[in-house]
């Protein structure tokens, strides 16, 4: 039985990893910085989320009590909330797309 053997040529490129390593870093602190803000239609609620869709304010106008519709209050806090959501959704995978772009550090690229 022979067996091939392949030798593959790796060569540390410092250079390289570091610039990768600062655009991801940077990516990173770009993306803790995401807060997004949404009004609902009437711009009497407004919901601000950051980019976990974690939800950091919640502003709600006096005359939101003007109608006793508690339904159709949860609805519009919901919709505010997943407009604003969307929106960091939107930037946060717009910034991950970014590394996709990045040089590759594989060997022979």
């Amino acid at each position: 039985m022979v067996m091939e053997t392949r030798h593959i040529e790796l060569s540390y490129q410092p250079a390289r990893f570091e610039q990768l390593s600062a655009e991801i870093r940077a990516v990173q602190r770009e993306l803790a910085e995401i807060v997004e803000v949404a009004e609902s239609e009437d711009g009497w609620i407004s919901a601000k989320v950051d980019a976990r869709g974690d939800l950091l304010e919640l502003t709600l106008d006096p005359r939101i009590y003007r109608d006793p519709d508690s339904k159709a209050l949860s609805r519009a806090i919901e919709q505010t909330y997943r407009a604003a959501r969307a929106a960091a959704d939107e930037r946060a995978f717009t910034l991950t797309m970014r590394l996709r772009e990045l040089p590759s550090v594989t060997p022979g690229n």
